[in-house]
């Protein structure tokens, strides 16, 4: 017993406890021991003090002993806590440290702080934030300690730290009072996301590009929805090649807008973007507000926005470069039609000269007369004849043209009787909106056939009833001659060939009419424009007025 150490300390009996000591006479101690009858036993905590008698001798001692073993669970639950905390702090990626109340000095700091800070432990330990300059901002650090002192605790605030070598990191600093050590202190964590930020930088300035790209490209962009093809984003390209306004095309379908003119174009899009994730420069056929068709070249490519799938779609308009392709390649054919008609015109129409001669002659006879009407026949079909060939040799670009400064209106009005009479006769009319134009470098005799050549294919594309515009009016540098018609439009498959020899809608038609007009037009340096939709055809002339 513990009595028996005040009089014999042996070292034997010293090893039946765990904790044995002296305080004066009094023999302290601490010991486990098993109890009967159960599987476990008890900590002890006793003490034993001597009596003495009158001569100072030993004569007995009194022990007192009291169970300990909640306290020593209690101290061993702590130490536990205490080495999972360090364990977790150590071995934690973010950056921590344990710093007093009062003054912020250091007390713990992780190795996390130590490789992020680029200090030393040394130089840490039992130093404050505020003695090592760490705040690049002093006003977040004043804010820090407010939060603090209101709330008792600081969750993610924004920090701008100065590590040791200058560079400044960004970091979430989130603070709470914990016990340390027996004491309360300061457990400070930060999140380190300077990376966070740089990439989210990075992305903004991206992001920035991008739309700036996007609003000031020259080409039509816009972003749909991939499933329902839905406009969520468009450019303001977009909205000037198509003719809408930015409300009528955001939240609708090309299929809503009528925007294909052919229904299975977006299908066939959709398709090669399953297959191959991109659709580069494919030649499509698409309608403006107000219903013109044009031809482009069709790029798409899926992306994420907003974590869906979207489309990125640059539609490049190649409308007036098809036409110039198509305008360069009509006016070789009509120039080499012209040749020929010049090499043989003159051997063709010396002997229909002759024919027609002698077909006069013979019906001037008496004795022919009841054949009259044959040779009034035969001599019209040679006169046809001469015309077409007139038409032929017209097709040359090199055809001697007799360039005057005339009015463009004063033309008009000396043909307009003309054209007044057959709208008359087809019962329709014309409407004439001549305004003052200069004068320009003209054959007025080309120029009346080019003139009539439209008139009459307006006319005959209406029906009854229909009116017909004749317009002349200044744009820009350039005098403007517009024929406007109210028929059902011009098909594709005809405007793709429209001004191509001997191609023509009409059942005795040579198709020559609209190619004599080109090869008039490109003679006078001018150009042919066409306009056409459900509504009607219109049909642009455009003198150089500066120059001429």
């Amino acid at each position: 017993t513990l009595i028996d150490l005040v009089f014999v300390p042996q070292p034997h009996d010293r090893k039946l406890y765990d904790v044995i000591g002296k305080d004066g006479s009094t023999v302290f101690s601490e010991g486990y021991c098993p109890l009967p009858n159960k599987d476990h036993g008890a900590y002890l905590w006793g003490t034993a003090s001597p009596f003495y008698d009158s001569h100072g001798n030993i004569v007995g001692a009194i022990e007192c002993t009291r169970d300990i073993s909640q306290r020593k669970q209690a101290d061993k639950d702590l130490r536990i806590a205490k080495e999972r905390f360090r364990k977790a702090f150590d071995a934690s990626p973010a950056i921590m440290a344990v710093s007093e109340v009062a003054d912020g000095r250091y007390l713990y700091v992780n190795d996390q702080f130590i490789q992020a800070l680029g200090f030393s432990r040394d130089e840490l330990i039992g130093i404050s934030a505020l003695e090592l300059n760490i705040w690049s901002n002093p006003q977040e650090r004043l804010q820090m300690i407010a939060i603090l002192i209101q709330h008792g605790s600081v969750r993610n605030h924004l920090a701008h730290i100065r590590v040791k070598n200058g560079n400044i990191r960004i970091g979430l600093l989130s603070v709470e009072k914990i016990e340390f050590d027996g004491k309360q202190r300061l457990l400070v964590a930060m999140n380190d996301i300077t990376e966070l930020k740089e990439t989210e930088e990075l992305l903004r300035r991206s992001e920035e590009r991008f739309a700036k790209a996007f609003y000031s490209a020259s080409y039509a962009m816009t972003i749909t929805d991939y499933t329902t093809g839905c406009h969520i984003i468009v450019n303001d390209s977009f909205l000037k090649l198509t003719g809408f306004e930015r409300k009528e095309v955001i939240g609708y379908s090309d299929v809503e807008l009528k925007f294909w003119l052919n229904f299975d174009t977006r299908e066939q899009i959709l398709r090669m973007l399953h297959k191959h994730g991109i659709v580069q420069n494919y030649d499509v056929l698409f309608k403006t507000k107000s219903g013109a068709v044009r031809n482009a070249h069709f790029s798409a490519v899926l992306i994420e926005l907003d974590g869906d799938q979207r489309l990125l779609i640059t539609i490049d308009d190649i409308t007036e470069q098809k036409q110039m392709q198509q305008e360069v390649s009509r006016l070789e054919r009509l120039n080499l039609i012209g040749q020929m008609a010049a090499g043989i015109g003159h051997e063709i129409r010396n002997p229909m000269t002759s024919v027609r001669g002698f077909l006069q002659i013979l019906g001037s006879k008496s004795e022919l007369v009841a054949y009259q009407s044959w040779f009034d026949l035969m001599i019209g079909e040679l006169d046809r004849a001469n015309s077409i060939i007139t038409e032929y040799l017209s097709l040359a670009k090199n055809k001697p043209v007799e360039f005057s400064r005339l009015c463009l209106n004063n033309i008009l009005e000396t043909i307009s009787p003309l054209i007044n009479a057959d709208a008359l006769n087809g019962d329709k009319n014309v409407e004439w909106h001549l305004q003052k134009v200069p004068k320009i470098s003209l054959d007025s005799e080309e120029i009346k056939q080019l003139v009539l050549n439209l008139v009459r294919n307006g006319l005959e594309a209406m029906t009854a009833g229909g009116t017909l515009t004749i317009t002349t009016y200044i744009d820009g540098p350039d005098t403007i001659l517009a024929v406007q018609d109210h028929g059902e439009g011009i098909t594709m498959e005809v405007l793709e060939k429209l001004g191509t020899p001997f191609v023509s809608t009409k059942e005795t038609g040579t198709g020559l009419g609209l190619p004599c007009c080109y090869a008039i037009a490109a003679r006078h340096q001018a150009t042919i424009d066409v306009e056409t939709g459900p509504n009607g055809t219109t049909f642009r002339v455009r003198f150089k007025t500066e120059g001429t």
